[in-house]
């Protein structure tokens, strides 16, 4: 599922995290991006901003409030754009130029229709061991036919 980026990802803590956590990332990270500590640096100062303002929307008890609320709206728009695309996915006509799927996919899977037990014994699934059989039938009737 793809991801919204918020004020809690700029500074680095979860969404649950207490006032006071929150305050101590803020320092941290606005100690270590501090343009004064960089020269002036543009990047240094874009990150200094971003913490700011992440720091004034996540301090403010009410402001926290809205943001945690527009998080919940828009992952719920992203799962409803996932379904709905999942939606259409599924509702698509065969257009003849793509693969249908097959009714038995464990049969055209890369592991080996056949597999060697402990014991010495080859262990088969059904559904190949049934084709498996078909497929030699058909031999056999074919010879059969070919000879006669």
């Amino acid at each position: 599922m793809k991801r919204i980026h918020t004020h809690y990802d700029n500074l680095k803590v979860t969404r649950n995290a207490p006032p006071e956590i929150i305050r101590a990332a803020f320092k941290a990270l606005s100690q270590k991006f501090h343009p004064d500590r960089h020269g002036g640096d543009a990047r240094a100062t874009q990150t200094f901003q971003l913490i700011t303002a992440a720091y004034e929307v996540l301090s403010d008890p009410q402001r926290r409030r809205q943001h945690d609320e527009w998080i919940a709206r828009a992952e719920r728009k992203i799962q409803g754009e996932a379904a709905a695309a999942a939606d259409r996915q599924a509702r698509r006509p065969w257009n003849g130029r793509e693969r249908r799927r097959t009714p038995w996919p464990e049969i055209r899977s890369s592991a080996p229709a056949a597999v060697m037990t402990s014991a010495g014994r080859i262990r088969m699934p059904v559904r190949a061991l049934a084709l498996w059989i078909a497929t030699a039938l058909v031999t056999v009737m074919l010879l059969t036919l070919a000879n006669s």
